[in-house]
């Protein structure tokens, strides 16, 4: 089980000692790992280890927070599509066996204006 640290504590780790912080910080995560079920584990760590690189190659702590917010960003629109694939034109979803009616979507293409 984890101990967490509340606010203050870790504001003044962050400013006393910053090494202490990240080896938390990484017992922590590898903790999580550890207690998550089998057969996550091996994509928990996948994912763990993209977080360490784009904060190793971010140039400070705040293009490191830009980044993995894009990074959560991102999989957020992949669970939105993936959602929004499993509902039919009706708003049913088709996660449940429900009958989906395939109903062709017509557009418009407008052209872009040449300068």
């Amino acid at each position: 089980m984890i101990n967490l640290l509340n606010f203050e504590e870790l504001l003044r780790l962050a400013q006393n000692d910053p090494d202490k912080l990240e080896q938390l910080r990484i017992q922590w995560c590898e903790q999580i790992i550890h207690d998550a079920p089998r057969e996550y584990r091996r994509k928990l760590r996948g994912l763990q280890f993209r977080i360490d690189m784009e904060r190793r190659k971010a140039k400070s702590p705040m293009a490191a927070c830009i980044s993995l917010s894009g990074m959560m960003h991102d999989s957020f629109d992949h669970l939105r599509y993936a959602l929004n694939d499993a509902t039919d034109t009706t708003g049913r979803s088709a996660l449940f066996g429900e009958e989906i009616q395939n109903t062709p979507e017509l557009a418009t293409v407008l052209p872009f204006r040449r300068a």
